[in-house]
C-alpha cells in the first residue's frame, strides 16, 4: 500500500495533468439528490441512512429510522452499524434513556458475536467520561461504576445491566475473549478490556460524543489527534478481537483532527491511506466493500480541501468524485460543503467559467440549509469568486450576508475572509478610505484569533503574518490619505508584534522589517506634519523619529545587512524630499547624494536616477 508523501500527485503524475471536468460532467456532478430517495429496504441500507440523516442533522428522522429497523433481522456487520449509528443520534440529542437503550444493545450483541473485551470497553468508555458519566447522586454514580445497585432508570443501569449478564453468558459459553485474556478468570467473571482495547475503543466512542468537556461542548483536535494516533499504535495488538477493522475510520478521523489544526500534509498523508485501504479490500473481495459511515466520500472530502490550493486541479476532481457519489443521499450540508471546496478548487486552477458556473450553483443551494452559521462559508466562496472575475457589485449582497450571520455567530475567521474581500473591492476600485477600515477590521481579527488560546500554533502564526501585512498596508493607507492617527495606531500594533519579548512565532528577520517599516512610516508622517505646519509638528519630533528608524534597522538579525543597507538608503531618500519640501537645499542634497550612492551600490539603478533628478533640481 502505498503511502504518505509518495502518494501525493508530482509532476509526472497523470492525475495531476488530468484535465478538469467539462460543464457536462459539472452539471451532472452539482445536480441535487435524486429525490424521492428509496425507502432502506435492509439494515445495512438503514444504517447508511440513519447515518446521512445524522449528518444533515435530522435527529428525529434517524431515530425513527433506527427504531423501525431495529429488530430486523440482518448480519451482524449490518446491525453493528446501524446501532452504533442510532447511537451517535442518541448522544446528539443527549437522551440519557435513548442512550442507556441503545448503548445496550450494542454491547449485547458485541457480547453474542464474542467480542466481549470490545463490549467491556464500550461500557468503560460510555460509563467513564460519556454522557452517562454522570447520575443524580454519586451513590448512583458508584453503583455504576461496579455494576450493581443502581434503581431502574438511573443513567446507565440498563447498560451495565446488559454488559454484566451478556458478560455471563459469553463467558459460560467459553466466547467472547482471547485465550489469554480468558486464562485464570472464573467462569461468570467479568472481563476487563486491556490497555489497548480501551485506546481503540475511546478513540472509536469518544470522538463521537458532543464532546469531553461536557454537554455540546467541542473536541479539541489536538487531543483527538494524539489519542487517535494512540490507537492506531495499539490496533495491531487487538485487531482480532474487534467486531470490525477500525484502521480507516481512525485514519479519516485522524486526518480529520490533523486539517483541524492546521496540518493540512499530515491529514492528506492520512487519508490517502483511508482510500488505499479501501482499493487494498475491493481488490481482495472482487467487490466494494462496505462503507456504512461513508468513509470514502468523507476522504474525498478532505483531500478536495488540503489539495486545493497546492493540486488544485486534484482537488477539484475528488470533489466531483464525492459529489458524483450524493445522488442517493440527502445531505444539503455536505453537498454544500463540497461544493464549496470544488469552487474554491476551480477559483485556484483559474477556471472563471466553470467556478461562475459552480457558484451560482452553490448561492442557490446554500438557501437549503437549516443553520445560519452553516452558510457563511458558501456565501463567502460565492464572494470570492466574484471578485475574482471583478464583477464587485454582484459581490456585494453575499458578502455582507456572510459578514452579518458571521457576526451573529462570533466567526471570527469568517470576519477575517470578509474584511480581506471587502478590502479587496476597495483596493481595486481605487477607493482608499474603504480599505483603511477594512484593513483595521481585518488586523483586528488577526489579532482576535493570534491572542485566542483556542487557536492552533500553525494557524498562529498565519493570523500573525496576516496582522502584520494588514497593518502595513493599513498604515501606508492612512499615509495616502494624510490621517496621521490611523499611521500612528498601526505603527503601534506592528510595534507590539515585533518587540523583543513577543512570541517567535515568526522569523526574526520578518519581524525586524515590519519593525522597520513601522517607525518608517511614523517619520514620514511626521516629517510631512513639520511641513504642513501641523500644529504639535517640530524639528525636534521629526529628529526624534529619524533616529528611531536608524535604531531600528541597527537591530538587524544576522546575515541581513544588504536588507539594512536597503532601509537606509530609503530613509536618506525620504529625508531628502522632506527636506526640499521645506526648501531646506543643502541639507537635501547631502541627504540625497548618500541615498544615490547607496542604492548604486546595491544595483538599484532605478531608484538611484530619481534621487539623481532631485539633486539635479534641487
Amino acid at each position: 500500500m502505498t503511502s504518505g508523501a509518495a502518494s501525493l500527485p508530482v509532476a509526472g503524475d497523470d492525475r495531476a495533468r488530468a484535465d478538469l471536468p467539462d460543464l457536462d460532467a459539472l452539471r451532472v456532478a452539482l445536480g441535487p439528490a435524486e429525490l424521492p430517495l428509496r425507502h432502506p429496504r435492509s439494515v445495512r441500507e438503514a444504517a447508511l441512512r440513519v447515518s446521512d440523516l445524522i449528518h444533515s442533522g435530522r435527529l428525529r428522522e434517524a431515530r425513527r429510522l433506527a427504531e423501525e429497523f431495529r429488530d430486523v433481522p440482518a448480519p451482524t456487520e449490518d446491525r453493528y452499524a446501524l446501532t452504533r449509528a442510532a447511537l451517535r443520534g442518541a448522544l446528539h440529542t443527549g437522551r440519557a434513556d435513548g442512550i442507556q437503550e441503545i448503548a445496550a444493545d450494542l454491547v449485547s450483541l458485541l457480547h453474542r458475536a464474542g467480542y466481549s473485551e470490545q463490549a467491556a470497553a464500550v461500557v468503560q468508555v460510555l460509563l467513564e467520561r460519556g454522557p452517562l458519566s454522570s447520575g443524580p447522586t454519586g451513590r448512583t454514580r458508584a453503583a455504576l461504576a461496579t455494576g450493581g445497585g443502581a434503581g431502574v432508570g438511573a443513567p446507565g443501569s440498563a447498560l451495565v445491566d446488559a454488559s454484566a449478564a451478556a458478560s455471563r453468558a459469553a463467558s459460560a459459553d467459553g466466547v467472547g475473549a482471547s485465550a489469554g485474556s480468558r486464562r485464570g478468570r472464573r467462569r461468570g467473571e467479568a472481563i476487563t478490556p486491556s490497555a489497548e482495547m480501551l485506546s481503540v475503543v475511546r478513540s472509536l466512542e469518544r470522538t463521537a460524543l458532543p464532546g469531553d468537556a461536557g454537554e455540546g461542548a467541542g473536541i479539541d483536535p489536538r487531543r483527538a489527534a494524539a489519542r487517535l494516533r494512540a490507537a492506531l499504535a495499539a490496533l495491531p495488538a487487538v485487531r482480532d478481537r474487534l467486531l470490525v477493522d477500525p484502521e480507516p475510520e481512525l485514519l479519516l478521523r485522524l486526518a480529520q483532527s490533523l486539517e483541524a489544526i492546521g496540518d493540512r500534509a499530515g491529514a492528506t498523508t492520512a487519508v490517502l491511506d483511508v482510500l488505499d485501504l479501501h482499493e487494498d479490500a475491493a481488490a481482495d473481495a472482487g467487490e466494494q466493500p462496505r462503507d456504512p459511515s461513508r468513509l470514502v466520500i468523507a476522504a474525498h472530502a478532505v483531500l478536495a480541501r488540503t489539495l486545493g490550493i497546492e493540486h488544485p486541479v486534484t482537488a477539484v476532481h475528488h470533489a466531483v468524485e464525492a459529489l458524483d457519489s450524493l445522488h442517493e443521499i440527502e445531505d444539503p450540508p455536505l453537498r454544500t460543503g463540497l461544493i464549496t471546496s470544488l469552487l474554491q478548487a476551480l477559483m485556484a486552477a483559474g477556471d472563471t467559467g466553470r467556478a461562475s458556473f459552480t457558484a451560482g450553483r452553490l448561492l442557490s443551494l446554500q438557501r437549503t440549509l437549516d443553520s445560519d452559521e452553516q452558510r457563511i462559508a458558501p456565501l463567502l466562496a460565492v464572494a470570492a469568486q466574484r471578485v475574482q472575475a471583478e464583477r464587485y457589485d454582484a459581490a456585494w449582497v453575499p458578502l455582507e450576508q456572510a459578514r452579518a450571520l458571521a457576526h451573529e455567530h462570533r466567526d471570527h475567521r469568517a470576519l477575517l475572509e470578509a474584511a480581506r474581500l471587502s478590502a479587496s473591492i476597495h483596493e481595486r476600485r481605487g477607493d482608499l478610505s474603504g480599505s483603511l477600515g477594512e484593513l483595521q477590521r481585518l488586523a483586528f481579527q488577526a489579532r482576535w484569533l493570534v491572542d485566542d488560546l483556542d487557536t492552533p500554533r500553525p494557524e498562529q502564526a498565519l493570523m500573525l503574518r496576516t496582522e502584520l501585512e494588514a497593518n502595513a498596508l493599513a498604515l501606508r493607507r492612512a499615509l495616502d490619505l494624510g490621517r496621521s492617527g490611523a499611521v500612528h495606531v498601526a505603527a503601534r500594533e506592528i510595534e507590539r508584534r515585533t518587540r523583543p519579548d513577543a512570541t517567535a512565532l515568526l522569523p526574526a528577520e520578518f519581524l525586524w522589517d515590519h519593525l522597520v517599516d513601522a517607525r518608517v512610516g511614523v517619520f514620514i508622517a511626521a516629517g510631512e506634519a513639520l511641513a504642513q505646519d501641523t500644529d504639535g509638528a517640530d524639528e525636534e519630533l521629526y529628529e526624534r523619529r529619524r533616529r528611531e528608524v536608524l535604531e531600528a534597522i541597527g537591530q538587524m538579525p544576522p546575515g541581513h545587512d544588504v536588507r539594512a543597507r536597503y532601509w537606509a538608503a530609503y530613509l536618506d531618500d525620504r529625508h531628502a524630499h522632506l527636506l526640499a519640501a521645506r526648501d531646506e537645499s543643502e541639507a537635501a542634497r547631502r541627504a540625497a547624494r548618500r541615498a544615490r550612492d547607496a542604492y548604486a551600490d546595491l544595483g538599484l539603478d532605478g531608484d538611484a536616477a530619481r534621487v539623481a533628478d532631485l539633486l539635479a533640481g534641487a
